[in-house]
């Protein structure tokens, strides 16, 4: 057995791609050829389709026969007849042995997307020559033979082709591999070699910017150079002088005021704008810049408070009397006395406490009825979190936050619900601050509940917040940090409740 197709036009590393052996090519030839003779000369069946070839069981045991025009490309191929005449089945062996396969582009898809049709169905196993109808604009490329799946068109060495490497009226010699077009032809030098011209022209001109910007840094000129044309008005400078008063313009040997020219701006590009009307042809243009100007150190007591920016002032540059008052302001005295509620500033948090996490799985059975009649009551669901606080100021208000996993086992809601209590406290105590429900679509289903309330207690004497949790009136229960099962994740998943003073 020769060599297969795959192994000749093998790609190899993209950085040395491997070159088809011609004997190996020939050889390959050869071998397709008496394939094809034999298997004419041995009496094998062609069908047009797949379907008429499993609609004849005829044929006796180990026939050989070709489907060559089957609209699903896959079903073309060589197939063995299985079983005696008039029964069994048919065996795909492979694909259809033909050394060369002619694609035509007619321009029916676009320069980058084209559309080739064949006379014989595509494989994996054939060379593909394809002519090129129109030059491609852009990059990547594509090819679909006769209505198929597109494929990139990939290079002899694996890469895309350029803009330009495809030209009308080349032929391509290629082979299908997955979901490419792989070229055992390259394309068109002209494309990679203007490639590289125009990148060989980038770097110049980079480089020459950043020997000027270098010059500007070392506190030398940088001076740009032009030619009038009678119709030009915006010159393009190397770099960016960063205003009109930092550029100094000669015209045909003459010093130009500063109000014959403008510095303009298209997006990063700065451009010289002379002024009136263009300079004419042959009249030479020279634009200098640069020169940087040293700022000296300000003497001491000369910058009033008028010319300091803001937090520009450190503690350690307070005179004494300043410093001491601001540490009585802020009640951070020697004695070490606290900030007190009325030395913060409003808005913010004078006074946390949290709750002990709950970090069980119990089951939770009382029930938190899920629906609009009144708010959920302190007298249902089950008391799972519960933290004291005591306010600062009547008019402060507090901030409760709770955070759980829960779940249930059954299809359900959840239901989770915030109370405070205290002494006078305002509102009603047995009424739920902030309720939210959970829907469990199926058994043991795990979902987070978060829920925040803030409100005025009005008392400065303590206050407790509890987190009451329960099923709704579904059959089954509510757990939490896991599932009817048992706890997960060994304690670090917890149900938390934490409750902030907030400064009126």
């Amino acid at each position: 057995m020769v060599e297969t197709a795959n192994n000749i036009w093998a790609d190899g590393p993209s950085e040395d791609p491997y070159e088809p052996d011609k004997r190996q090519i020939r050889e390959w030839g050869t071998w397709v050829e008496g394939s094809i003779t034999a298997f004419l000369a041995s009496g094998g069946k062609v069908y047009a389709t797949r379907a008429a070839l499993y609609a004849d069981l005829s044929q006796t045991a180990n026939t050989m026969a070709w489907v060559i025009s089957d609209p699903t490309a896959a079903y073309n191929g060589i197939y063995r007849k299985n079983g005696a005449a008039n029964s069994g089945s048919w065996t795909r062996l492979g694909d259809l042995p033909y050394s060369f396969i002619v694609a035509t582009d007619v321009g029916a898809g676009t320069p980058n997307a084209i559309q080739a049709t064949t006379s014989i169905p595509v494989s994996q196993s054939a060379l593909i020559i394809l002519n090129v109808f129109e030059s491609n604009a852009g990059t990547p490329v594509t090819v679909s033979f006769n209505g198929g799946s597109p494929l990139t068109v990939k290079t002899n060495s694996g890469n895309d082709v350029l803009a330009g490497g495809l030209i009308a009226g080349m032929q391509l010699l290629g082979v299908i591999s997955g979901s490419t077009f792989r070229l055992v032809s390259d394309q068109v030098s002209s494309a990679i070699i203007a490639a590289a011209e125009d990148a060989a022209d980038r770097a110049e001109a980079a480089a020459a910017e950043a020997a000027d910007w270098a010059d500007l840094a070392k506190n030398n000129f940088v001076q740009n150079s032009f030619t009038g044309d009678g119709t030009t008005t915006d010159f393009p400078l190397s770099v960016d002088p960063g205003s009109a008063n930092n550029m100094f313009v000669n015209v045909g040997g003459v010093s130009q005021p500063i109000s014959a020219y403008t510095l303009e701006h298209v997006g990063s590009d700065a451009y010289l704008r002379i002024s009136g009307e263009p300079v004419p042809d042959d009249v030479e243009i020279d634009v200098r810049f640069g020169n940087k100007v040293t700022v000296g150190t300000p003497s001491d007591g000369s910058i009033t408070t008028a010319k300091l920016g803001a937090d520009s002032v450190t503690a350690a540059k307070m005179s004494a009397a300043d410093a001491v008052a601001i540490r009585a302001k802020i009640g951070a005295a020697a004695s070490g006395t606290a900030i007190t509620n009325t030395q913060m500033p409003t808005g913010s948090v004078v006074d946390s406490a949290s709750a002990t996490p709950y970090v069980a799985n119990a089951s939770l059975t009382a029930v938190i009825p899920r629906d609009d009649v009144a708010p959920p009551q302190i007298s249902e669901g089950t008391e799972i979190l519960s933290v004291s606080i005591t306010p600062k100021s009547a008019t402060n208000k507090l901030r409760c936050r709770f955070k759980g996993q829960v779940s249930r086992s059954a299809a359900g809601t959840v239901v989770a619900a915030i109370f405070a209590t205290g002494t006078t406290i305002s509102g009603t105590a047995a009424d739920a601050r902030r309720a939210v429900g959970v829907t469990v679509v199926s058994a043991d289903q795990a979902f987070m509940a978060d829920m925040e309330v803030e409100f005025v207690p009005g008392i400065t004497t303590a206050v407790t917040v509890s987190v009451r949790v329960g099923p709704d009136a579904v059959a089954g229960f509510a757990r939490l940090n896991g599932s009817s099962v048992g706890r997960l994740f060994g304690g670090s998943s917890a149900a938390t409740l934490v409750v902030e003073e907030i400064k009126a």
